[in-house]
């Protein structure tokens, strides 16, 4: 059996450990995160959300593929050292 080769957005190769933008969940506008896993039809994605006291969690959730984004590269690097996440 061959392993699926899913597509960003812009049809760029996605793999596990990769950045990518999505639709936060309850329209919370874009967030960063982190691919955790794959499904049959979708990935779950890891993310940091902060609350009104600047409390930090992670949490997961799962978007489809196709409403993604690959994100990497120097633009990455300054968002991640920035902490505005």
């Amino acid at each position: 059996m061959t392993e699926q080769v899913f597509k960003d957005f812009l049809r760029r190769d996605i793999t596990v450990g990769d950045y990518v933008v999505f639709p936060a969940p309850y329209g919370q506008g874009l967030k960063l995160g982190k691919i955790v896993k794959f499904t049959p039809k979708n990935m779950r994605v890891s993310w940091a959300r902060k609350d009104y006291r600047g409390n930090v969690t992670n949490e997961e959730t799962i978007r489809q593929v196709k409403e993604c984004v690959k994100v990497e590269g120097s633009e990455l690097t300054m968002f991640l050292l920035s902490g505005e996440y």
